[in-house]
């Protein structure tokens, strides 16, 4: 049975298409309605729960009326020392290339009359090395609003955590109460828009397309026949910075016959390296193909690489089906179509038969 084939072989998709990446709103919250879960109104931006370290929830109200309905009630801190070493904590992470800045981090807070007297806050940021926020606590509820203005919570791939500290209980069953903790900022989408491989004849095209670039120094293709051990294709250069999409391509001209997989890895100016998930294409070897190069082709001459169709009959048709008289000059793997006329500049088609009449169409521009 003969079988059609259309493969689109113009390169305008390795064009690059203006197109501004926006950023989107990012807001955590964590309200202790009778859990420690936090939601994102970020697809891109995951939260944590609230843990503990060396404290714990009171056993017998965990949660209680707080500042806006339920809180949490946290106890057995250390009486008499300010050591850092017991905390609240809670973590937010982009995810996939995005990139996460955060502008402001709140929430309520007080204390039972043998609660700790003080709170800081610190965060992963500087290594937990320094106060972001510290005061006095009280029995009635404060609600601190910290500003996170550090270039440490801008741009970042990496995800960020924060830490409360209570200090200076009057007794270890005294409470540190807390309600409301919420987290705003942005987010830049994933980087990576698309990443595809496509076969033709005994190579691969490859094109990826970024709706950003965070300083990007380079990308860099990877080939693996069964996703454990990967070899070079080669390496293109980034755009360094851009909130433009930008598009990509590559070709591999020494795939394997059967499945190839393909990796896409970004690495940046510092050195840090992100790869994509892979791509696989399966060279079939069995099968013919052609291409034109260049596509768009020229007016008087068609230059054509043969894979399993070194004796396959060519034609070239129009728009309309008719053939268009010329000359085909062979070599093994090439071909070189010369029209009897100038061609017209608009889309044609390259009509390709095989010895054991297998027939595939490939789409051929003239410019």
């Amino acid at each position: 049975m003969n079988r059609l084939y259309a493969i689109f072989l113009t390169l305008g998709w390795l064009a690059a298409l203006p197109a501004l990446a926006q950023t989107a709103s990012f807001t955590g919250t964590w309200s202790f309605e009778g859990n420690d879960n936090g939601s994102s109104t970020n697809s891109f931006i995951s939260v944590s729960s609230v843990s503990y370290k060396d404290v714990n929830k009171f056993g017998a109200n965990p949660y209680t009326t707080a500042y806006s309905n339920l809180g949490v009630n946290i106890q057995n801190w250390k009486v008499g020392a300010c050591t850092n070493s017991e905390y609240a904590e809670l973590s937010v992470q982009p995810t996939g290339t995005a990139k996460l800045t955060l502008n402001v981090l709140s929430f309520a807070f007080s204390r039972t009359a043998q609660g700790p007297q003080q709170i800081s806050v610190r965060s992963s940021a500087d290594g937990f090395g320094a106060d972001i926020f510290s005061r006095a606590t009280t029995e009635n509820y404060q609600v601190a609003t910290i500003s996170l203005s550090s270039p440490a919570f801008t741009d970042q791939s990496a995800s960020i955590t924060f830490r409360i500290y209570g200090c200076n209980p009057m007794a270890g069953g005294g409470l540190l109460k807390l309600d409301e903790i919420q987290l705003t900022g942005s987010s830049l989408p994933v980087t990576l828009l698309s990443f595809t491989a496509k076969p033709d004849g005994n190579r691969v095209q490859l094109a990826w397309t970024t709706t950003s670039e965070q300083n990007a120094d380079r990308f860099i293709v990877e080939r693996s026949p069964d996703l454990t051990e990967f070899t070079l294709v080669g390496e293109l250069p980034a755009k360094g910075t851009t909130d433009q999409r930008q598009d990509y391509g590559m070709i591999d001209p020494n795939p394997t016959p059967g499945i190839n997989y393909y990796r896409l890895k970004q690495r940046d100016f510092n050195g840090t390296t992100t790869p994509f998930k892979p791509v696989s294409a399966i060279v079939r070897t069995d099968e013919p193909a052609i291409s034109a190069y260049p596509n768009p082709a020229n007016t008087d001459r068609i230059h054509l690489r043969l894979w399993n169709a070194d004796d396959a009959t060519i034609r070239l048709l129009n728009m309309f089906g008719q053939t268009i008289a010329g000359q085909l000059d062979r070599i093994p793997g090439e071909a070189d179509f010369r029209p009897v006329q100038p061609l017209p500049a608009g889309l044609y088609w390259l009509d390709v038969v095989t010895t054991d009449q297998q027939r595939r169409v490939f789409r051929l521009l003239i410019r």
